[in-house]
């Protein structure tokens, strides 16, 4: 990463660091969207100036296609079932809101150990922004874990998803243009058999 563009990469990982945090904390499904929309924003926008500072066309070109598909598509599909199965969506979690509080802290507390000392020896220009992209992949996980309710998880796989994105693009591990507009492909036929599915299971179990 270039040494004047830092800062830039450090507010943008804030930010989808604290839509990961909030997406424990928010009561309505809607809001659940309005996050994913905010945290996919900021992982296109990250995708976008690494690529211009890079003068990588593909990272550009993927983008584009993020932007498409994750931010547009995604949170218009996320809407569509919002709309049509609301009143029987929930977004509460399992523990309270203190203790919730309590494990996303020792989480993050636990992304800044030492046990993943060695990973920010490995990428040493990256060393700010790992734990922060470490601590974000771990809360989506225990945001799938924590969360009641088809939806709320299905928000979780995609926050986890754009986590681990962040984290290869800060460490630099760089996929083919090929495979990374294959796995937005995948994305998007997910959404399509998430929604049959969830169609399914409505149907049958309500």
């Amino acid at each position: 990463m270039l040494e004047h563009s830092r800062e830039l990469y450090f507010a943008l990982d804030l930010v989808a660091f604290l839509a990961v945090i909030a997406l424990h904390m928010v009561k309505t499904n809607r809001s659940l969207i309005r996050l994913y929309f905010v945290q996919s924003l900021v992982v296109t926008l990250f995708l976008a100036w690494l690529g211009f500072a890079e003068n990588d066309r593909g990272l550009l070109i993927v983008a584009f296609v993020t932007f498409i598909v994750k931010v547009i598509v995604a949170p218009r599909f996320f809407a569509r079932l919002i709309h049509r199965y609301g009143t029987r969506f929930t977004a509460n979690n399992y523990l309270s809101t203190p203790l919730t509080l309590v494990v996303l802290m020792l989480l993050v507390l636990f992304s800044y150990s030492n046990v993943f000392l060695p990973l920010g020896m490995l990428m040493p220009e990256a060393f700010g922004l790992l734990p922060l992209n470490l601590a974000a992949i771990l809360l989506s996980i225990f945001l799938l874990i924590n969360r009641k309710g088809a939806f709320s998880q299905m928000i979780g796989i995609f926050s986890l998803e754009n986590s681990i994105l962040l984290l290869a693009s800060v460490v630099g591990i760089k996929q083919p243009v090929a495979l990374e507009m294959g796995i937005l492909f995948d994305i998007a036929i997910w959404m399509i058999i998430a929604q049959v599915f969830i169609s399914m299971m409505y149907r049958q179990f309500g």
